[in-house]
């Protein structure tokens, strides 16, 4: 149920545009503080910082949750020998790359002077992916013998990424790129006097005797993970933007997460970004990998395989979310609708959710499922009853036609090569169901 909501959640929000500066509150406002007062950086380059937190005396104990959990982890595991292989691999790299290291074994988990938190973890296997077959999650919201988790207790800090203007901003670019920060997290140490917050057990084998580690840099499953990386690039980008300028104001403006989505007007240019980028990353220590281009010139240059790229013709990539065909540098839709023979209203929501256009090319087809979905949450249907007779064939009209959008290429650049000036042309209608406005860009070319 709770997948139901933040999905129907998305789909409403996804057209939401902010404008301005929203004010921080007081949480936020505090976060910051504590980031500007805690975080430090090594002379070679690592960024050193603190989790924001309240009231950590309030946890209790853990480690009997998390020896349960690995003793169940282990029963799956003694039944899937790939997996247990690649969990060995993990948990071994964690410790060769120096992310985490051993605990001390006696200690009072709710020591004054020192309080603990093991996390359980488990394995999400996907046998059918090319790359990262197995991904392991370190849970923080696991509840501790005084009710709270970890989680509850961290503070999340402001998180501001606008995927609809980091988007529009990568339609301008002649030449584009995407690339990831690879182990973006995993980058940045967490101070080590928090470090026995960020307990696990983890052993070899199922008869192993458990071995307490601790782990050693900012961890995906802690609420306040997205806002320390994220706040960590935010400083890199302020510290080094006197020796890499061009990579400083891209990394303040179109970083998502751990995604980079920008570009250049002219080869040149990009190909000074794109060494800026990996020059100024690898000062903290972070990497980039997974590049993608619409112009295989772009990298030709270039000999490092860290700077591989894919302009493969057959294939299209997701930036962030959106599908993009690199070679013909347009966008496109995949829609992939199971065939059911009679809809519920869960089943409905499920459809209507995987409609992700935040850059609003499709808004005719998202406003007619609205109001399609408006008029089904009026019936007040329970989430598995089937569609009325009265509205179901209007829903399956709707969804046969959804496989024409796989027809629609929409091209990313909105620029021309030459042009003497530019028009923003805006339309606005409205009817007793909806209303819709788009702007324009019109280049009026050179004689």
């Amino acid at each position: 149920m709770q997948n139901i909501d933040n999905n129907k959640q998305k789909f409403w929000e996804i057209e939401t545009i902010y404008e301005g500066q929203k004010p921080l509150s007081k949480e936020e406002e505090y976060c910051e503080n504590h980031y500007q007062m805690t975080h430090t950086r090594y002379e070679a380059g690592l960024y050193i910082v603190q989790m924001p937190a309240k009231n950590i005396q309030g946890l209790g104990h853990s480690k009997g949750l998390a020896t349960k959990r690995l003793d169940q982890l282990w029963r799956t595991l003694s039944r899937d020998k790939q997996m247990e292989n690649l969990y060995r691999e993990f948990m071994q790299q964690y410790l060769d790359l120096g992310h985490m290291e051993k605990g001390e074994e006696h200690l009072d988990e709710t020591s004054a002077n020192n309080f603990c938190y093991y996390l359980p973890h488990h394995g999400v296997f996907r046998p059918d992916k090319t790359t990262t077959k197995l991904r392991i999650v370190f849970i923080g919201s696991a509840s501790t013998t005084s009710g709270l988790s970890l989680n509850d207790l961290l503070l999340k800090g402001e998180v501001k990424e606008d995927i609809f203007e980091i988007m529009t901003r990568f339609r301008k670019h002649k030449y584009a790129f995407t690339t990831d920060i690879q182990m973006m997290f995993r980058q940045i140490l967490i101070d080590p006097a928090q470090r026995d917050l960020l307990r696990i057990m983890w052993k070899t084998g199922a008869n192993d005797k458990p071995v307490i580690y601790r782990l050693k840099t900012v961890m995906y499953g802690t609420s306040s993970a997205p806002f320390l990386a994220i706040r960590t690039l935010k400083q890199l980008a302020m510290d080094e933007a006197s020796r890499f300028p061009l990579a400083s104001k891209v990394t303040l403006q179109d970083v998502y997460m751990d995604d980079v989505v920008s570009g250049a007007q002219t080869l040149d240019t990009a190909r000074q970004l794109q060494c800026q980028l990996k020059n100024m990353l690898n000062t903290c220590g972070m990497k980039l990998h997974k590049w993608n281009s619409n112009s295989k010139e772009l990298f030709n240059s270039s000999t490092d395989q860290e700077h591989s790229f894919s302009t493969n013709t057959e294939s299209a990539i997701k930036t962030l979310g959106v599908s993009w065909k690199p070679a013909g540098d347009y966008f496109m839709f995949k829609v992939s609708i199971p065939s059911i023979a009679s809809y519920t209203k869960r089943d409905v929501l499920s459809v209507i959710a995987r409609l992700y256009d935040p850059l609003g090319l499709i808004g005719p087809v998202i406003s007619k499922a609205k109001i399609f979905l408006q008029k089904l949450w009026l019936r007040k249907l329970n989430w598995e009853e089937c569609l009325p007779e009265a509205i179901a064939p209007d829903w399956l009209n709707f969804v046969s036609s959804l496989k024409a959008l796989e027809e629609l290429k929409i091209d990313r650049y909105l620029l021309t090569d030459s042009y003497e000036k530019l028009m923003l042309l805006g339309y606005a209608d409205a009817s007793e169901s909806a209303y819709g406005a788009v702007v324009c860009m019109h280049c009026v070319k050179e004689d």
